[in-house]
């Protein structure tokens, strides 16, 4: 009976494909389309800058030291390709003819930003930090020390180690994070979760071979001298195998070939994927209990919610869970595939373990709600004739 349900799901063509081969087809569009995009440690061009010093005054020298200190060649990360002008409206000509991106001006005590109207992300996000840590530090050392008559050597030292930290932990956005959050991370995991969440079809699936006003197999499945309970365990657990073989391919590819990042503990992340698949099946049970109709209409109103929850998710617009919990956190704590991506997320980029714990018991009591309700109804339904 095992091999029986086992075959049955390994030929289903369209649970292939939608738990395994398209998203693996979507991570690859996104590896072409914004691969390099976010890699902040090798993508980054030097950016076109301009230095003007309006004065010769310890702020504005120091300054001036730091963007070229910035500039240099040598340097382990080159953020500026340096320029000076003699004042500041030459600088802004060049800004206008597009022949520098972004442009600093030193003066007394005071610095000022400027950026061409072609300017990027990364130039604004670099600049700003530069500038307000600049200030931020320059000020604070100089309260310090502003009974001394300059700075000590050692002070600048420190402006400069302080002002690499800061503009380091910007652009990396590591503290509270164990590795570098962007968007292309979230999708990568939040397409996995929405293959892993597919899995609900084989759990619609099962129904219909044990339920017998959906389908004739069921029928006659109904009238052997099999027990219900066992065929219940062997249809479940013929589904529940292909499905982490599945999610298995996809985190190889994840880690292996898009170097995506899965956090340090692969038992709780084995133990994430476990719960998810069977969560995803239960749900799947659940649906084909509720909705009525043939297979084919069960499976389609299963879709429908499967893609509704995938989108409040994140999966075409990774803003949206951060939108609806400002507005109404109810959404994203009953959404499944929301509450499997934030445990997935929690796991693999936070240091804090406590929210990812606290998602994995939303998944483990929904799926022993589900599975209970299954089994109960599926192994005590009866029928008048057949």
């Amino acid at each position: 009976m095992f091999r029986y349900f086992l075959l049955k799901v390994l030929r289903s063509r369209n649970y292939l494909f939608w738990s395994m081969v398209f998203p693996l087809v979507i991570m690859f569009c996104m590896n072409m389309a914004f691969g390099n995009i976010y890699d902040t440690e090798n993508s980054i061009d030097p950016i076109r800058t301009v230095l003007v010093k309006e004065s010769g005054s310890f702020f504005a020298e120091q300054f001036a030291e730091l963007v070229k200190s910035m500039a240099d060649e040598g340097a382990e990360r080159q953020l500026f390709d340096l320029s000076e002008a003699d004042s500041a409206e030459q600088a802004k000509e060049m800004l206008l003819a597009h022949e520098a991106m972004l442009l600093f001006v030193a003066g007394e005590d005071e610095l000022e930003v400027f950026l061409s109207d072609d300017h990027s992300m990364t130039s604004g996000i670099v600049s700003g930090t530069v500038a307000d840590s600049y200030r931020t530090n320059f000020r604070l050392m100089t309260d310090v020390y502003e009974n001394a008559e300059r700075l000590p050597e050692e002070a600048v030292s420190e402006i400069m180690d302080n002002m690499s930290k800061e503009l380091s932990y910007t652009m990396q956005s590591k503290g509270i994070f164990s590795d570098s959050p962007n968007p292309y991370v979230w999708y990568f995991y939040s397409t996995l979760v929405m293959g892993m969440f597919f899995n609900a079809m084989t759990g619609v699936n099962l129904v219909s071979d044990l339920k017998a006003d959906v389908s004739g197999e069921a029928m006659r499945l109904s009238v052997s001298p099999g027990g219900k309970g066992k065929m219940i365990v062997y249809a479940f657990i013929a589904r529940l195998i292909p499905s982490l073989l599945i999610s298995g391919i996809h985190l190889a590819v994840m880690k292996l070939v898009f170097k995506v990042p899965l956090g340090d503990d692969p038992l709780r992340l084995a133990a994430f994927v476990l719960c998810s698949d069977i969560f995803a099946i239960g749900f799947g049970v659940i649906c084909g209990l509720v909705f009525k109709g043939n297979l084919v209409a069960r499976e389609n109103k299963t879709t429908g919610m499967l893609m509704a929850s995938v989108f409040l998710s994140g999966e075409m617009i990774s803003q949206l869970p951060g939108i609806i919990e400002r507005s109404a956190p109810i959404i994203n704590d009953i959404n499944p595939a929301t509450v499997m991506n934030m445990a997935l997320y929690r796991l693999a980029m936070y240091n804090n373990d406590y929210d990812f714990y606290g998602n994995m018991i939303k998944l483990v009591a929904a799926s022993v709600v589900f599975l209970v309700i299954g089994t109960v109804i599926l192994r005590r339904e009866r029928y008048a004739s057949l």
